[in-house]
């Protein structure tokens, strides 16, 4: 209200205001198979959309964020730094948010009537209702967009777009979440830990390599209650003992030194190694960034299966 009121003269949009650039943590999230939703729920797909919007603008305005826009299957939410929450706070505040999403979502008994209708199954057989979600922090600028027909409030940056390539990314690497270098940077020590490195790449329309990171989200026990994750317990906390990743640490720390490998940034470049920690960690668990990382090995290793000599370091992901 108060960016559009700012834009209004006589009760009439004007063109002549500027905007402002702020410092924003910018999240992407989207409800995932949207088109199949669509066609086989048809009307009825607006009770996924509005369920799915309550989830998230909930989780998100009770961690001091702002839902920003509702784009068909894919919403636009903002966490901005303000006068007592450093960055820190918002930046755990965001992945706190989606995490919750996550879990509220595997317990919300309407998605689970709706995913479980006969049609749906039998089209995708084993399906259940989930969302992307990608988070970047950056500039922005927050402003009115529109005319005296319609008008709304807006960030406009290559930092809104990142997020959204971060949302599209996670499709390729098979996790819930995708957290920029920018925003992982700004989490407590021990919430880094919690997190894992997955790539280092350059996304569409940045020439910039950046790492990415993603949380394990464990699936929600049985017992769980909405309330387990809606209470307003410490960041650490929450992360450590309501909402812990699945992943162990020793599977962490054998999966960051395959990482580490593959990259050649924190251990000796050695891609033979790093598919033998890969290979070790799909031993203990199924995990589907070893799977793909592995595969991008084997396709990309020259005949002595390391990496060709023009290997940057990085990979581009193109796709949007």
């Amino acid at each position: 209200c108060d960016i559009i009121s700012h834009n209004m003269l006589s009760g009439r949009m004007c063109f002549n205001i500027p905007g402002k650039v702020v410092q924003a943590f910018f999240g992407f999230c989207d409800i995932r198979n949207f088109t199949d939703i669509t066609e086989i729920l048809t009307r009825d797909v607006v009770k996924v959309v509005n369920t799915f919007a309550d989830i998230v603008h909930t989780a998100v305005t009770d961690n001091e964020g702002i839902p920003n826009k509702n784009i068909g299957d894919a919403f636009l939410v903002v966490w901005k730094p303000k006068q007592g929450i450093s960055a820190q706070t918002m930046a755990e505040n965001a992945l706190r948010s989606y995490v919750r999403v996550i879990l509220v979502s595997q317990t919300s008994q309407r998605l689970l009537e709706l995913s479980s209708r006969p049609e749906i199954q039998q089209r995708i057989p084993g399906f259940k209702m989930r969302m992307g979600f990608g988070i970047h922090y950056g500039w922005g600028i927050e402003c009115a967009i529109g005319s005296q027909f319609k008008i709304e409030a807006s960030y406009l940056s290559p930092h809104v777009n990142m997020a959204a390539r971060l949302e599209g990314a996670t499709k390729q690497y098979g996790v819930a979440i995708l957290i920029s270098e920018a925003t992982h940077a700004l989490f407590a020590p021990a919430i880094q830990q919690l997190c894992r490195r997955l790539d280092r790449v350059t996304l569409k329309g940045s020439d910039f390599p950046m790492d990415l990171y993603t949380y394990d989200v464990a699936p929600a026990r049985p017992d769980h209650d909405v309330s387990d994750f809606t209470a307003p317990v410490p960041a650490l906390d929450f992360f450590q003992r309501v909402a812990p990743p699945w992943s162990s640490r020793e599977f962490r720390a054998r999966y960051n030194q395959a990482v580490g490998h593959y990259l050649g940034d924190t251990a000796p470049l050695d891609w033979h190694r790093a598919v033998e920690l890969f290979e070790e960690c799909l031993n203990e668990e199924e995990d589907e960034p070893c799977r793909r990382l592995m595969q991008f090995i084997y396709d990309t290793a020259d005949s002595d299966g390391e990496p060709p000599r023009d290997w940057p370091g990085y990979r581009q992901l193109i796709e949007k």
